[in-house]
């Protein structure tokens, strides 16, 4: 393969892999509930959009110019999005939250029922706690009930 479709191809895995990024931080973000908004992972896809774009600009594609079966367009978006369908593009930060959005749902309504007089008392007794003593009463109660579980 020629330097300028590697390039090209380089160029597009890291713009679809940097979309890829930013779309699963927004899928976590509304899974957990909360308004997505503008982050490092959308500057990050922008900047790898811009630079796919500048280099099919800079390489002056021919008319039929091939990237395995395909003739990319001489419109440098164009060639873009074909480009970005031809890689596949990996997502590294490993699962995200919207796969486990059941769960979450699940675990909420468990809890969902009203607090009782000896739960509020509790609530109130570790709230009155130094931090570090707080994590570690709460820490030694998941230890706990992590224990009771597999009984």
């Amino acid at each position: 393969m020629d330097p300028i479709r590697s390039m090209l191809l380089a160029l597009a895995k890291r713009a679809k892999e940097t979309r890829l990024n930013w779309q699963a931080g927004r899928a976590a973000v509304r899974a957990r509930g909360e308004v997505p908004g503008r982050t490092e992972a959308f500057a990050h896809y922008v900047e790898a959009d811009l630079c796919l774009l500048a280099a099919l600009r800079a390489a002056d594609i021919p008319a039929n110019f091939r990237v395995y079966d395909i003739t990319l367009s001489r419109d440098p978006v164009r060639a873009a999005k074909q480009l970005q369908e031809l890689v596949y593009g990996h997502d590294h930060s490993g699962p995200i939250e919207a796969a486990h959005e059941a769960a979450r749902l699940a675990y909420k309504a468990a809890f969902a029922e009203p607090v009782s007089d000896q739960e509020q008392r509790c609530i109130e007794f570790l709230a009155d706690l130094p931090a570090a003593r707080r994590d570690r009463v709460i820490e030694l109660a998941e230890d706990r009930a992590r224990h009771r579980e597999r009984a």
